[in-house]
Parts: C-alpha cells; sequence; structure tokens
C-alpha cells in the first residue's frame, strides 16, 4: 500500500547523513515516491569575504556534495529525486518545503537533528508544533 508520494530528506552531507539517505531512498523505493533533498545553510559571514562570494561558496559546498551524493547512491537507486539548495534555518526550510512541495513524510537523520537543536534552542519543538505530515527520525547507528 502507498503511503507516500514525496518524501523529503533534510541533509548537510555528513557520514551520518549519507548513511541515513540511503535508508531515506529504500523507503522512497518502496513506495515509489519521489525524493526531494533539502540542502539548507545559514548566511553567518566570517568577515572574510563578502556576503555575495560566501553565499556563492556555502551554495556551490552544497552542490558539490550533492554531486557526489547524486554519484555514489542516486543515479542508479530508481528513485526520482529533487535536490534544493536554500538560505535559512533547517527547521524553517523543512516547514516550507513540506508547505510547498505537499511532502508526505519527512525522515531526518541524527545530525540534522543536532543541527537544529544547535541552531534554534526551540527549532525541534517548533518544527513538531508545526509540521503538517509525519516525521521520522533516524538513529545515528541505524
Amino acid at each position: 500500500m502507498k503511503l507516500y508520494k514525496k518524501i523529503l530528506y533534510p541533509t548537510d552531507f555528513s557520514e551520518n547523513s549519507i548513511r541515513t539517505m540511503d535508508y531515506a531512498l529504500r523507503v522512497s523505493k518502496d513506495q515509489n515516491a519521489e525524493l526531494i533533498l533539502l540542502y539548507a545553510y545559514r548566511l553567518i559571514n566570517n568577515g572574510n569575504s563578502d556576503h555575495i562570494s560566501h553565499r556563492n561558496n556555502l551554495a556551490e559546498h552544497g552542490w558539490k556534495n550533492y554531486e557526489a551524493v547524486n554519484k555514489e547512491l542516486l543515479a542508479d537507486s530508481e528513485v526520482g529525486y529533487t535536490y534544493l539548495s536554500e538560505v535559512g534555518f533547517i527547521e524553517d526550510r523543512i516547514l516550507a518545503t513540506v508547505n510547498e512541495n505537499d511532502v508526505d513524510l519527512v525522515v531526518i537523520c541524527d545530525s540534522v537533528h543536532k543541527a537544529i537543536k544547535s541552531q534554534n534552542k526551540y527549532g525541534n519543538e517548533r518544527l513538531l508544533k508545526r509540521i503538517s505530515c509525519p516525521l521520522m527520525m533516524v538513529p545515528a547507528d541505524l
């Protein structure tokens, strides 16, 4: 029985995130669902570059990691997928992506969960209260 048409997977491209991405791919394949990869980043400038260069560097960092993951995991997965790279707090970008793309399930790995907590003390609570679809938290030792 197909429960999900679109699955959102926020990623920071950490080792944990890539390992868990394989799980998100399996769920997507089992459900014949589209997988949406979301890379969200903040524009906190360290003072060494202008804001445009800094944003471009962060976006390029995400794109290079996406290309590597695409080659290693996604390209041969038989799963339809989309890559989004967006500026903002992770929980805000998750909520917006869920609403804008009619997402049916969000799969979150441990490293993204920790990043949400580090960016905003109440980020996880805010996300849980406002999300309009099921949220699956995947433990680090999966």
